[in-house]
């Protein structure tokens, strides 16, 4: 499916104009809409506080900032797409809902990984990287240290375990694919029952879509299959990293699957990732 419709969140946080800017990549790349979203509710809260008075007092007086800084992020936004099909839409509450019914008619959404020291606290916020179990499109997670080349995507690896999630994910990923210098299929620490013997090759999918990959299996037991995956990444000079998302998300409650947890947790480079 051809990207045409990119779902970009935008709040009054530290990385918005590192979404932006990636965001404006793929616009141009794609020939593609950009649907800036602005949420002004606060994306994260502070440790300290603490009791429903402060956390109430504290999400009040962040929205009234955020909404008194939204005019300045709408003129950057129309700057920087002004070449470029785009909107600028400003809302407040829950930025995971408010972004996974937005995506409904987006191809993919561009937000970012919360910061790593607050993995186990997104919770009462429901901070955005919640996006990928929620959200009917794919989310290209950008990293919280801002490490991005330009452009993403020439060198990509493809985790792969033969889950829905993982077909999903290479689906998802193909507009990037058939563009990429180098494309690396691989499976880390695989099961005893992820035998590929007598199973359709992933290689030959990714061949009669015009992608020539490489095929790579991965055993260190000693570490989670997460990790693995981003030190080769590292060590391969990979630039997107597409991978099936696992968890789910409901009732304002966030399980992840261990290998998402630790992407998520210690990314260096974009992620894409689909449910």
């Amino acid at each position: 499916m051809p990207i045409k419709t990119i779902l970009l969140h935008m709040a009054d946080d530290e990385r918005h104009f590192a979404r932006l800017r990636v965001a404006v990549d793929l616009a141009e790349r794609f020939k593609a809409h950009v649907d800036a979203l602005f949420v002004a509710t606060p994306v994260a809260m502070p440790a300290e506080m603490t009791g429903r008075g402060a956390s109430m007092a504290y999400i009040a007086n962040a929205t009234t900032a955020a909404h008194q800084r939204a005019a300045e992020i709408e003129r950057e936004v129309h700057t920087r797409c002004a070449n470029l099909s785009h909107d600028f839409t400003t809302v407040e509450g829950d930025h995971a809902e408010i972004l996974a019914e937005r995506s409904i008619l987006a191809d993919i959404a561009v937000i970012t990984q919360a910061h790593p020291a607050h993995l186990e606290d997104r919770i009462p916020l429901q901070v955005p990287d919640q996006l990928p179990l929620a959200g009917p499109c794919p989310a290209l997670v950008v990293p919280w240290e801002d490490r991005i080349g330009r452009p993403l995507g020439r060198t990509i690896m493809v985790a792969w375990d033969r889950s829905k999630e993982a077909g999903r994910a290479l689906r998802d990923a193909r507009p990037f694919l058939t563009t990429a210098e180098r494309v690396l299929v691989v499976t880390a620490n695989p099961s005893s029952d992820n035998d590929e013997a007598n199973q359709p090759s992933v290689i030959d999918y990714l061949k009669r879509h015009g992608v020539a990959a490489e095929r790579r299996i991965v055993t260190d037991r000693s570490t989670d299959a997460g990790q693995v995956l981003l030190t080769l990444a590292k060590q391969e000079a990979c630039d997107l990293l597409v991978m099936g998302a696992y968890g789910h998300s409901r009732w304002r409650e966030l399980v992840l699957g261990g290998v998402t947890r630790t992407i998520l947790g210690h990314m260096h480079l974009p992620v894409l990732m689909s449910h």
